[in-house]
């Protein structure tokens, strides 16, 4: 009787040590994973890149995980940042919430595209963003504890700008001589980046994946016609590229 009255004692004890642990656990501040990719695949980093940027202001994503249990009541938090390069460019962010009773999703913040390509001309920019630390999260202490990202702004003239293959019809046939800073016009205006034209003529033919036909390419010319026109009658004198020509279309 008396082994098992211990047995009990110890039982007792060692269930309060555990409850007290447990307690203890939870009102600690829980760890926030951060990380860029999707909720399935993780990844350490991400380049952006202004060339092919269609609009003025762009949004990166991010995901994020508490490492511990949700709890019933709302929680925000924010990311910080103390890379010089970050004060180069001009980000939005939001004050982040965690709604009760979940511990995991994902969140948006913005870049606006630099007006001075010039911030570029020592290289890319790189910035990384961290959970700023409060009494409701802290950082991650492994490698999902930061948002690390390349900002660039280049373009290199595709394959298929002079010559394609036989089915393909170049590019210049559309937009004329190649330079770099037309080709990023082009792409901030279209949407589109390193496409094909195809020769088929036939209605609504079967295109492999980023392929147009002749008169889509027609009417993209003529978009960035209009878009340049735009540009030019807004800025004096008119825009030149890289190599100091004027930025023109073909008729």
């Amino acid at each position: 009787m008396k082994t098992i009255n211990i047995l009990l004692l110890a039982l007792i004890i060692l269930s309060g040590c555990k409850k007290d642990q447990l307690q203890l656990f939870e009102e600690e501040t829980p760890l926030l994973n951060i990380w860029l990719g999707s909720t399935l695949i993780v990844q350490d980093s991400l380049t952006h890149n202004f060339a092919f940027s269609p609009t003025n202001r762009d949004a990166i994503t991010f995901n994020y995980r508490i490492a511990g249990y949700p709890v019933n009541y709302d929680r925000t938090f924010e990311l910080s940042t103390s890379d010089k390069d970050a004060t180069l460019l001009n980000f939005t962010f939001g004050s982040y919430k965690v709604p009760a009773g979940q511990y995991e999703g994902s969140f948006t913040f913005y870049v606006d595209k630099p007006t001075d390509e010039r911030i570029f001309n020592s290289g890319d920019l790189r910035v990384s963003f961290k959970v700023k630390e409060t009494n409701q999260f802290q950082s991650s202490a492994n490698e999902y504890n930061r948002l690390k990202i390349k900002f660039k702004s280049a373009v290199t003239k595709p394959d298929n700008w002079e010559t394609d293959i036989p089915t393909n019809y170049p590019l210049k046939n559309y937009f004329g001589a190649y330079s770099d800073r037309k080709y990023r016009f082009i792409i901030q205006t279209t949407g589109l980046q390193n496409f094909s034209v195809s020769r088929l003529n036939t209605v609504n033919p079967t295109l492999p994946e980023n392929t147009i036909v002749h008169f889509h390419a027609i009417a993209l010319k003529n978009q960035c016609r209009v878009a340049l026109e735009q540009y030019n009658a807004d800025h004096d004198p008119d825009w030149l590229d890289e190599n100091g020509n004027a930025i023109v279309f073909p008729l």
